[in-house]
């Protein structure tokens, strides 16, 4: 599968390229304390500079690995940005993963430094810290809890930042890695022993031209960033991909918000996982069951109209299925994806009668464009 003549060779040359083409652009967004505040790419690009030059300035390069296990959020975004520029590569942890599965990553990469989100994942990190002998420093998001907690390896990421704000050119840094650098590692959820899947740029880039005539994200999209990051789902078919076309990024205001945030945004686009559609079927059930009678009658009928399709389903959209899709966040969707275990029948057919498509992006690919051989098991092992 060829790529673009004019497309980056590397994520960080994305980065660079796309921050100088659209500096003043918003390009993320966070809800925090109620309020949605946005990041424009060259705050972007400043925010993952500053964190870039610290990690130079403690030597990290080429041939290095840098961990963080935080849930998705925007200061993940900056240090996972700023992890490519340097050259090292980046592998984000699950941030519920227990002990064990902790320290067989950070063991497995020789991770050296590891960002952490708050107090209780760096809980976890320091309950294996002994057993691995390459981690030096723990950078953390989130200090609440720990203002009088002191250790000679742990920075928060403001101060971190700062005091080694001078440790080298970030920018410069990233034109200078190549397509074969390894940029991800990707470890099987659950840590089921299985060796990790380490993706080059180049083959993250090739993911990122089949994302732009599979997906087809615009400049003009918008997305709820409901994933880990350790999940290939969200980390290159969300973030990479969005950063690609320019599909503005909204994070959380926590993981407790998701369905309040998605009411509230009515995204375009909407990459989750199986379990989220389950979850989404499961509460309109519950609502119908809840309605009087002849709420339910209305509902039963148009979701078998919209099953149907037709003339029947044009009504019933009018009448019923327009309000439960915003009801539930998802009137404005125009791309559902998926990727990793399959959606369930029945919240499969929930979709479906609402017009909504959900389309698997890990499975084989039949077109003609996309025929090389190498590419589909590379993208189905992907979903680690």
């Amino acid at each position: 599968m060829s790529q673009s003549s004019d497309m980056p060779r590397t994520l960080a040359e994305l980065m660079v390229e796309r921050t100088s083409a659209n500096p003043g652009k918003i390009i993320l967004r966070r809800k925090a304390r109620g309020i949605w505040s946005a990041v424009t790419w060259a705050q972007l690009a400043e925010k993952a500079g500053q964190i870039g030059e610290a990690l130079i300035g403690l030597d990290i390069g080429r041939g290095d690995t840098v961990a963080i296990m935080s849930e998705t959020r925007p200061e993940a975004v900056y240090a996972d940005l700023a992890i490519l520029g340097t050259g090292a590569a980046s592998v984000a942890i699950h941030a519920d993963a227990e002990a064990a599965t902790i320290e067989r990553i950070l063991c497995t990469t020789g991770a050296r430094i590891v960002f952490v989100e708050d107090e209780e994942r760096l809980d976890k990190i320091l309950s294996v810290r002994g057993a691995c002998p390459a981690l030096s420093r723990m950078v953390i998001f989130d200090m609440k809890g720990l203002r009088e907690f002191h250790d000679p390896q742990c920075v928060s990421l403001a101060s971190f930042a700062d005091r080694n704000a001078r440790g080298g050119d970030w920018a410069a840094a990233a034109r200078t890695v190549t397509a074969e650098q390894p940029a991800i590692v990707l470890f099987q959820r659950g840590d089921a022993g299985q060796p990790p899947v380490v993706l080059t740029h180049q083959q993250v880039m090739q993911m990122l031209a089949t994302a732009r005539q599979t997906l087809g994200l615009t400049p003009r999209d918008s997305r709820l960033a409901v994933l880990s990051m350790a999940e290939s789902a969200e980390r290159i078919w969300g973030l990479y991909a969005a950063l690609d076309s320019g599909c503005i990024s909204n994070y959380l205001e926590s993981p407790d918000t998701a369905f309040e945030n998605l009411q509230e945004l009515q995204p375009t686009v909407f990459g989750a996982d199986a379990e989220a559609w389950t979850h989404l079927h499961n509460t309109a059930t519950r609502t119908a069951k809840s309605a009087t009678h002849v709420q339910r009658v209305a509902y039963d009928w148009a979701i078998r109209a919209g099953r149907l399709g037709g003339s029947s389903a044009g009504l019933a959209n009018l009448l019923v299925l327009g309000w439960v899709r915003r009801e539930f966040g998802l009137s404005r969707v125009r791309l559902a994806y998926i990727g990793g275990e399959p959606v369930s029948p029945p919240a499969l057919d929930w979709a479906k009668s609402l017009g909504i498509a959900i389309q698997r992006i890990d499975e084989p690919m039949h077109d003609s464009h996309q025929s090389d051989p190498k590419f589909n098991p590379m993208m189905q092992r992907a979903h680690a």
